[in-house]
């Protein structure tokens, strides 16, 4: 009952969210558009079938990618001066190792410092973690940890179409100090560079830093953005664009 409560609670906020759509252009082809998905919103995902079904596809299936992330940060001597918490999202796989995506301010050091970093998957059990590769510029980072051939995780995809304002969107994380707090919301605005690459997500979810890392889905379960800063009750995460040039360089020889 509760969980239908929850349900409902959301549908409503969906609806009335709707009017956040916003149309930056007045072609007959972008109007289209709006409507298209207009129509997406109040006949697809506003039915309590299909959007029961998406919670339990989080629930079971996108929510086993995402992990809490605990690091240790050590003087030169080998004294402790911080701990950060915050989250991530597994985004690829080898043989060997699952790999995950977070903010880089969450694993960033200076000269002479040294980290530990202790994952924890959506059941609460811990893995040892090692920093691969991170980048300033894209504001993000990538670690790595073993493979436990009894802990079977899972692997999110990198969505292919960038999303639109006014577009719901799913905060997988450890907001609020929860492993796998689940958040929705509206994306109120998207933002785009010189190049027009998407760049930036600012949202109506709720979080805070301990949700800094954590994924940002569409309703195809599907990464869409990478949550990095909450500043005036909005959320913001960068944008796909920024995600996919980090997967690609994250991946580079």
């Amino acid at each position: 009952m509760r969980k239908l409560t929850f349900i409902l609670i959301l549908l409503s906020f969906f609806i009335s969210g709707c009017t956040f759509f916003v149309v930056e252009e007045d072609t007959e082809e972008y109007r289209a558009l709006a409507n298209q998905y207009d129509n997406y919103i109040l006949s697809d995902i506003s039915q309590l079938e299909n959007f029961q079904s998406f919670i339990n596809g989080v629930t079971l299936t996108s929510s086993v990618a995402s992990v809490m992330i605990e690091v240790k940060v050590y003087s030169s001597l080998g004294l402790l001066l911080e701990t950060r918490n915050g989250s991530g999202v597994i985004f690829y796989q080898d043989s060997a190792n699952y790999h995950v995506m977070t903010a880089y301010d969450l694993t960033s050091i200076n000269q002479g410092q040294t980290l530990s970093i202790e994952v924890s998957d959506y059941l609460g059990r811990t893995y040892r973690a090692f920093t691969r590769r991170d980048s300033l510029e894209l504001g993000l980072s990538g670690i790595r940890f073993a493979k436990n051939s009894q802990r079977i995780l899972g692997v999110l995809e990198i969505a292919d179409y960038p999303p639109l304002a006014g577009q719901p969107v799913m905060l997988i994380g450890y907001q609020r100090r929860i492993i796998n707090a689940l958040t929705m919301g509206m994306i109120i605005e998207v933002s785009y560079n010189d190049e027009q690459e998407l760049t930036l997500l600012k949202t109506s979810v709720l979080s805070d830093n301990f949700g800094n890392g954590g994924v940002m889905i569409d309703m195809n379960h599907e990464i869409i953005g990478i949550q990095y800063q909450v500043e005036n009750g909005y959320t913001y995460a960068h944008g796909l664009d920024v995600i996919k040039a980090f997967y690609s360089y994250y991946l580079a020889p």
